[in-house]
């Protein structure tokens, strides 16, 4: 092969890789166009459980062109320096994922909370009101199947004389709301930490999936207390729940309802005499 010919191949190469590369510009041009510019985007570096403490060695900013991006993710433009994205992972750092989060999921707002924000039971209570703890198990309790936020009846179950015959039964309270279950209160990140007994490290516990509490504060009047507290103190499991839909607030009047009025005076006589005879 001469010079000449060897020229040539180099310029036809030379030609090629120039027409190569403005092709593969176009390509990208055009998929700018339609994908928008590429962003940094905050994503999970390895899978995150519900109600744990994000830090940073669990994230990483990762480019994805602008169209990608899901609602209240949290990015970064492309040219941002690492001063910039470092300092974003440490403002995201100790805040508590509300959802589980996988790994190379965006990060966004809407799965995390701030543990540091105002919270507790007091700023949940309306001025003229007051918080009052009931003590139930499953059974006066719904299955201890009840929220915060739900909204419930009182029962009392009181012995007003000698004999099961004279206990009675009466909806004392109607359209409570609920304002904790045992310390999960809807204003609190919804999470214990306790110390593992075993290792000594952290171990956290979801209050929204916790069914060992054992009472349920509810809001009432100021009078109610004293009634609330009379009708606890009247004996064990003197109140039961009952749980009513959200939506449903009319308050009914009901009459105290007795054995009498379940079975009926006749029945009661009749197992009286049969005890006696025996």
């Amino acid at each position: 092969m001469n010079n000449k010919t060897v020229r040539f191949a180099a310029l036809f190469a030379i030609i090629a890789v120039i027409f190569m590369n403005s092709y593969v510009s176009s390509i990208e041009d055009e998929a700018k166009k339609r994908n928008g510019s590429e962003v940094l985007v905050l994503v999970a570096k390895k899978d995150i459980l519900e109600m744990e403490t994000i830090n940073e060695p669990m994230l990483e900013f990762k480019p994805i062109p602008k169209r990608y991006l899901e609602p209240s993710s949290i990015s970064l433009e492309k040219k941002e320096d690492e001063k910039e994205t470092s300092k974003t992972l440490r403002g995201i750092a100790g805040s508590i994922a509300v959802v589980p989060i996988k790994k190379g999921e965006q990060i966004t707002y809407n799965k995390m909370t701030e543990p540091g924000t105002r919270t507790g039971l007091s700023t949940q209570v309306t001025p003229g009101k007051r918080a009052y703890s009931i003590p139930i198990n499953d059974l006066t309790g719904v299955s201890k199947l009840i929220k915060p936020g739900d909204r419930i009846d009182l029962v009392a179950v009181v012995d007003v004389g000698a004999g099961k015959e004279n206990k009675v039964a009466k909806t004392v309270l109607q359209d409570l709301v609920v304002l904790a279950t045992g310390h999960y209160i809807t204003n609190n990140v919804a999470r214990s930490v306790e110390i593992d007994p075993m290792g000594g490290k952290e171990r956290v516990k979801s209050l929204a999936d916790d069914f060992t509490f054992s009472t349920v504060t509810v809001e009432v009047e100021p009078a109610q207390v004293q009634t609330l507290a009379i009708l606890i103190n009247n004996g064990d499991n003197a109140l039961s729940v009952a749980l009513r839909n959200n939506d449903d607030l009319e308050r009914v009047p009901l009459p105290m309802a007795g054995l009498v009025d379940v079975v009926g005076a006749e029945a009661i006589a009749k197992a009286k005499s049969q005890g006696v005879k025996r």
